[in-house]
């Protein structure tokens, strides 16, 4: 005899649930290594995960973003300033990951406060970072199992 499909709905949600409980859940060491890696190269949590496509957005978005800030001359903030404000700036740029450390290498000192665009350049330095982070977050919850 056929089940009636009420009778169908609820087995079949009942194996739903049953799968998603099935699903084994990431170490915690494996996350934070995850979280390092997409942190110190933008797009590279996403790689790891098999999100290839997705990576090579957000990872060349990040770039760019943090290059045009270069390219118009932004500010670097300095983590010992008085002012909260530019504290905060600093921890945002310092969320990009590597491309900061690099371009310090590389001899840019930080900008020009006297070039026209340089108040946009900084805007864009804090916001490679600040999406940087959201990338990262992403990348967790792909790893979870709470995205796809």
């Amino acid at each position: 005899m056929p089940k009636r499909p009420a009778e169908a709905e609820r087995v079949t949600k009942e194996n739903s649930t049953s799968r998603r409980v099935a699903i084994a859940q990431p170490k915690t060491g494996q996350l934070v290594w995850l979280c390092v890696i997409a942190w110190l190269i933008p797009g590279c949590g996403h790689f790891i995960l098999g999100k290839k496509g997705r990576a090579l957005i957000l990872g060349a978005t990040i770039l760019i973003m943090f290059l045009f800030g270069l390219a118009m001359k932004g500010e670097f903030y300095d983590m010992q300033s008085a002012s909260i404000l530019q504290s905060l700036g600093y921890l945002g740029e310092m969320c990009v990951g590597v491309a900061m450390p690099a371009a310090k290498f590389f001899g840019y000192s930080g900008g020009d406060p006297f070039f026209i665009s340089a108040d946009y350049g900084t805007a864009f330095l804090v916001s490679a970072g600040m999406l940087n982070v959201l990338t990262i977050l992403d990348a967790y919850d792909i790893a979870m199992g709470r995205k796809p």
